[in-house]
């Protein structure tokens, strides 16, 4: 079964951080969502069979009402959707209103994920988002009809101490979120905190990560993939899709499909995609998944599947014997039953393992 990703690129304000397509002046969205459904109408066989839908953005909760229901109404007439899919909408804090869980519950959706980033006000408007701590406490309230929730927080923010992040993470840890996503700031080039003369510190984010993996390991929480943890099986199966090189759709503006080998990526111009020119480009990758799936398998707790490998054409523990051995000597790899995985001290220098090994 297939995955499908829906992308909408707007938002309430932008964040000082952000290098995503977002930020579209609001009076497009209607033309956006005719854009949209017209796109999906001509992509999407009838019949396909479908295991996860994710909705992202840009922030889909400030959509008008309607428009999610709308869309997965589509997808619903066209695909195949098993049974016991998986829906993921994301939202941001002060979108979420009675009305929108109302909206995506009826809609079918039984996943979300908030973006949180921090529960310190302070940082929050230093890095221009548009909710409170108090903000995060009432969306979370009103988001109680779905129970597999995950929140998104954020380390290396400026001026962000130690003691902030354990506040956040002691936070949602207490809230029982059953999935959390951690994500070290990146400065992206062009975004206002890049602008702004703003340098992450690498090592300090090692530091804060390290220190979020003992917490939350501590309290339950398993990292099935370098940058998310959950509790039992609450993993985004959406996600772990694409480490799992499944084929998957991408529709809207920005969005990237995986199909039959294919890359296909949609352009990023809100304004071409409503007027029907999505410039969309295609690459075949079918000669590269044995690197793809290297790079990928090894970012997950699952690891790499070496007889799958095997089928890509690469049998690593004859080409990358040396390398494996000393890795694993070092204490940095682990093999066993025919997967190959990293050890939790690896994850530190995980880009240099892969690049040995591709």
């Amino acid at each position: 079964m297939k995955g499908i990703y829906i992308h909408f690129p707007y938002c309430a304000s932008r964040c000082a951080y952000c290098s995503f397509v977002s930020g579209a002046p609001h009076d497009s969205m209607p033309q956006y969502v005719a854009a949209l459904k017209r796109e999906i109408e001509e992509r999407l066989p009838f019949g396909e069979q479908i295991s996860t839908v994710y909705i992202g953005g840009g922030t889909p909760s400030v959509m008008p009402r309607g428009t999610i229901a709308d869309v997965l109404g589509l997808i619903k007439c066209r695909a195949m959707l098993a049974e016991n899919a998986e829906i993921t909408v994301e939202c941001n804090p002060d979108s979420v209103t009675a009305e929108f869980v109302a909206e995506i519950v009826g809609a079918g959706v039984n996943r979300v994920s908030i973006g949180l980033q921090t529960d310190n006000d302070k940082l929050l408007a230093a890095i221009n988002r548009p909710h409170t701590l108090q903000g995060f406490i009432r969306a979370w309230e009103l988001l109680s009809p779905i129970k597999n929730k995950s929140v998104d927080l954020m380390l290396g923010l400026p001026g962000q101490t130690e003691d902030d992040l354990i506040s956040s993470l002691k936070l949602v840890v207490g809230l029982n979120a059953p999935h959390i996503s951690l994500y070290a700031l990146k400065c992206e080039e062009g975004t206002p905190l890049q602008k702004s003369g703003f340098v992450e510190d690498e090592d300090f984010e090692a530091e804060l990560y390290q220190k979020a993996y003992e917490l939350l390991t501590q309290n339950g929480y398993t990292r099935y993939e370098v940058s998310n943890f959950c509790l039992g099986d609450a993993y985004s199966r959406h996600n772990f899709s694409y480490w799992d090189m499944v084929d998957y759709y991408g529709f809207g503006v920005s969005a990237h499909s995986f199909l039959d080998g294919k890359r296909i990526a949609n352009g990023e111009n809100v304004s071409k995609y409503i007027l029907g020119n999505p410039q969309r480009t295609e690459a075949d990758v079918s000669n590269d998944r044995a690197e793809e799936y290297i790079m990928l398998a090894l970012r997950t707790n699952r690891g790499i599947d070496l007889n799958r490998l095997k089928a890509y054409g690469v049998d690593l523990l004859v080409s990358k014997k040396a390398e494996i051995d000393r890795f694993i000597r070092d204490g940095f790899l682990r093999l066993c039953d025919d997967r190959l995985t990293l050890t939790d001290s690896a994850y530190y220098i995980m880009n240099t393992i892969i690049v040995a090994l591709i």
